[in-house]
């Protein structure tokens, strides 16, 4: 009687094994044929975000002069030329502002209307969560996809709410200001009563208006306990409630380059999560440093350093009582954009531009 032969051990492991390679290389095959481009996340990609399009280098973030080996003088040049170039333009005459729906709470509303009134010569657009994500993802996705990817994975949103205010100043310019905000004066008054008698400045050369937040260089009112104690970084400080800006601003593109740049230093360095954004988890100085007024003043002061060619002192920031521009941007009081505070000699509301209520919803429930 014939016997049937029985295959040995290591040859029918040896033959799994094999069957297997090539099961999985099947599936490999059909996933990548049927699913295209975009089955898997973005954040797998990362490589293809750090070459911005040739053909549009307005949105090449990743080029930053300091980066690039140029000595102080051309760094210098090349802002200058910059800034000439947006003198030729003006501020767009266009109001932006942001809610989680097109329908707002009631006293949301009623500040709404303070913007919309006062300014009859301006556009204006209230952006939701469904259409901000249509406005990100129709103007960057082409250009720069990990900033879409990070406007809509952040799990902690005011991240994507600090982001998309820098992206509507840098794609559209005009004004983005927070809804917890009215408006005290008319927009198309602001630039002539912020200069003033000033004869030496020119309205053009102006292409991005920056409002103090905090000035407190007097360490004797202001001691080291009271700028911890208030979760300030610096003693000054720009706040970004309110973004005024033209299109393509330099700051601006910096600011979002930087977001950028941190949140994949902080995604890589991570250890036993997973290596994406969704991993994110911030505390609130580590919200304010990353896409905050802290970020936004480092930015601000950075470049106003390369495009002067010089160091420029705190001291030159400090004790305004009507704007400053230097090199191309505009420095308002602190009672311009944050009057009633009871520090940096605010004052009060009568000669403001804007009034801000401080909602800071976001800062509930925020790791340690």
């Amino acid at each position: 009687m014939l016997v049937p032969r029985v295959m040995s051990a290591p040859r029918r492991h040896s033959l799994l094994i094999i069957l297997n390679t090539l099961v999985l290389l099947v599936f490999i095959y059909h996933l990548s044929q049927g699913a295209g481009k975009n089955f898997l996340p973005i954040s797998l990609f990362p490589s293809t975000y750090n070459i911005p399009p040739t053909s549009s280098p307005g949105q090449q973030f990743y080029e930053e002069p300091e980066k690039s080996g140029l000595i102080t003088k051309e760094i210098q040049a090349h802002l200058l030329a910059q800034a000439k170039k947006l003198s030729s333009t003006e501020f767009p005459k266009h109001v932006y502002q942001t809610w989680k729906t097109a329908k707002l709470p009631q006293v949301a509303y009623e500040r709404q209307r303070s913007w919309v009134q006062n300014n009859p010569s301006h556009d204006y657009t209230l952006l939701s969560d469904v259409t901000a994500l249509q406005y990100v993802t129709e103007n960057f996705n082409d250009t720069d996809p990990y900033i879409v990817h990070l406007y809509k994975n952040f799990p902690q949103r005011i991240l994507a709410a600090d982001l998309l205010r820098y992206l509507i100043a840098y794609q559209s310019g005009g004004l983005y200001v927070d809804i917890d905000t009215i408006c005290y004066t008319p927009v198309d008054h602001w630039m002539p009563r912020s200069i003033g008698h000033q004869s030496d400045i020119k309205m053009e050369d102006i292409n991005l208006v920056v409002g103090l937040e905090l000035d407190a260089l007097d360490t004797i009112r202001y001691p080291e306990e009271w700028i911890a104690e208030n979760r300030f970084s610096e003693r000054i400080q720009f706040l970004q409630w309110s973004v005024y800006a033209k299109p393509g601003h330099e700051v601006l593109r910096r600011m979002i380059s930087s977001i950028q740049e941190t949140v994949r230093n902080d995604i890589s360095n991570m250890v036993w999560k997973r290596k994406d954004v969704s991993s994110i988890q911030y505390n609130e100085m580590k919200i304010l440093d990353t896409t905050g007024p802290f970020r936004w003043t480092k930015i601000i002061m950075e470049y106003i350093n390369q495009i002067e060619g010089r160091e420029v002192e705190l001291l030159e920031y400090s004790g305004l009582k009507e704007a400053k521009k230097i090199g191309d941007v505009l420095f308002l009081p602190v009672n311009k954009w944050s009057p009633g505070v009871l520090h940096s000699n605010a004052g009060e509301i009568e000669t403001s531009f804007l009034v801000h209520y401080y909602g800071g919803s976001w800062k509930g429930n925020l790791p340690a």
